[in-house]
């Protein structure tokens, strides 16, 4: 039985499903058994990541009870196996949501990991495939308004008992005015597993439709997603820094102040 790992984040635009492409690509360079699926039902946006946008069947179709899932599944030449969304806005009328257990158990009985692309936020698209996970890991920018969006999605997994097992922290810039490692794993009281630098490579790997992890392979944004590889592998979602003390006090205000406890 295999795992499956929700990729989620508070809002989108923050690099969620570049992570679960590199992830999942990541992980088929290590010969593990993956199924890369796009369980943004409303937009999804993994086959434009990687150059495919026509597909004969989808996931949609499957939830609609129109196709078998053997008849959706893609083999992508980076080796991992692909369930891609419907790029129809007509598609998604009519999806059972209720289907999506069955259709993640089938994947987890013939694969090793099934990384999910999902929905950003915490509505009932994302909540129905938050509540299916294994696992969920977060991915955030270190800006204010995409922390304090993470820290609903990682506060609603915990009351709903779904393990939010890391953050991945997505364009990180290093200057005056993102906010401090420290900061974000105190708040977000997750340890951060993988720490993405602003990389101009990445606008050339989405331009040429492949995962950075093989068009740039030796730098160091694609270190950390082998790095994520390996923690997701292992199991060990280690702390990158060290043992946090209370040092958040403001962040920790200003969500009071929004009504997050």
């Amino acid at each position: 039985m295999g795992k499956l790992i929700v990729i989620s984040s508070g809002k989108g635009g923050v690099g969620k499903t570049t992570t679960s492409v590199n992830l999942a690509s990541a992980l088929a360079k290590q010969e593990r058994n993956v199924v890369l699926v796009d369980a943004n039902l409303t937009t999804p946006n993994v086959g434009l990541h990687l150059g495919l946008t026509k597909f004969p069947v989808t996931l949609n179709d499957v939830l609609k009870g129109e196709a078998n899932l053997t008849d959706s599944l893609y083999i992508h030449p980076l080796g991992f196996k692909l369930l891609p969304g419907s790029l129809s806005v007509r598609s998604f009328a009519e999806i059972n949501s209720r289907k999506l257990k069955k259709v993640f158990d089938d994947l987890k009985e013939m694969s090793d990991y099934v990384i999910v692309d999902s929905a950003a936020g915490l509505g009932s698209e994302a909540l129905s495939v938050i509540k299916l996970a294994d696992e969920l890991i977060i991915v955030t920018n270190p800006e204010l308004p995409a922390v304090t969006d993470a820290f609903k999605v990682v506060t609603v997994a915990k009351e709903i008992g779904i393990p939010v097992k890391g953050v991945v922290l997505n364009r990180v810039r290093r200057n005056n005015y993102d906010l401090g490692l420290r900061a974000i794993e105190s708040l977000l009281e997750t340890p951060i597993t993988s720490v993405i630098e602003d990389d101009k490579n990445m606008r050339q790997a989405v331009y040429r439709k492949k995962p950075i992890i093989h068009i740039r392979p030796n730098s160091h944004t694609a270190q950390q997603y082998h790095l994520l590889a390996d923690r997701v592998h292992k199991g060990e979602y280690e702390r990158r820094i060290e043992e946090l003390e209370a040092e958040n006090s403001f962040l920790r205000s200003v969500l009071r102040g929004l009504g997050f406890n």
